[in-house]
């Protein structure tokens, strides 16, 4: 999936030993680590796919991570609203910029200026969230929790599906990561550049009504409305 920095297997204990091992395994960038989360685990001789998840906070940090939980939109907590983006953008440069933050599903532009980047985690979404705004292009983007429709799950589950196999076409590409190491969640920006995709990654843009159309007071007040 990608550079992995670390790797702890903790065996069982004797009181435990029908318990089955664990381990965890820390990777460079972010959205390598979302990647091994969303798809199938098929470990050579395990009798069954692998349980991936997130590793769970100290408790001492367990209320920092609530306190962040709760920035998620609450419709959709993958979706990220970002102000400052449209139609004259492009859709590779915009998710590959995001990818940074996390494994991106889908990228929707508007033809005002404003957007939505769709992770595949919520933890993608929690990363960027974290930063407030960013800078693309020169140019600082407003981040916020999305209030958009939540998509059907079928739907989402196709994209990160198809997400999944955007990755591994990066690898055998042979197109790598940037160089720089990714900081921890909420130590500042990450690494510039990224990897560039090639064209067409992130598909055509969704189709009219793709999300049900905004919501009632959505975008936030200051943005054309879709379309204008």
């Amino acid at each position: 999936y990608g550079h992995v920095n670390t790797v702890n297997v903790v065996p069982p204990k004797e009181s435990e030993a029908k318990k089955s091992p664990y381990a965890f395994i820390t990777f460079k960038f972010a959205a390598d680590a979302d990647c091994a989360v969303v798809d199938t685990q098929h470990f050579p001789g395990a009798s069954r796919p692998l349980s991936m998840g997130f590793a769970t906070p100290r408790r001492k940090d367990a209320q920092e991570a609530q306190n962040k939980a709760g920035q998620l939109g609450g419709s959709d907590p993958c979706q990220v609203f970002i102000g400052g983006i449209g139609e004259r953008d492009n859709e590779d440069e915009v998710g590959d910029f995001f990818s940074q933050w996390g494994l991106v599903a889908l990228v929707y532009r508007d033809k005002g200026v404003w957007g939505t980047v769709h992770f595949a985690t919520r933890e993608g979404a929690l990363r960027l969230l974290g930063e407030g705004s960013v800078v693309f292009q020169r140019r600082r983007l407003e981040i916020k929790a999305s209030d958009s429709k939540r998509m059907d799950e079928a739907e989402r589950n196709d994209l990160v599906r198809r997400a999944v196999a955007r990755h591994f076409h990066k690898k055998s590409m042979g197109i790598g990561p940037p160089p720089q190491p990714s900081p921890p969640m909420g130590c500042g920006p990450p690494p510039p550049g990224a990897y560039p995709p090639p064209a067409g990654y992130y598909g055509p843009p969704p189709p009219a009504g793709f999300y049900g159309g905004p919501q009632p007071g959505y975008p936030p007040p200051g943005y054309p409305q879709p379309g204008s």
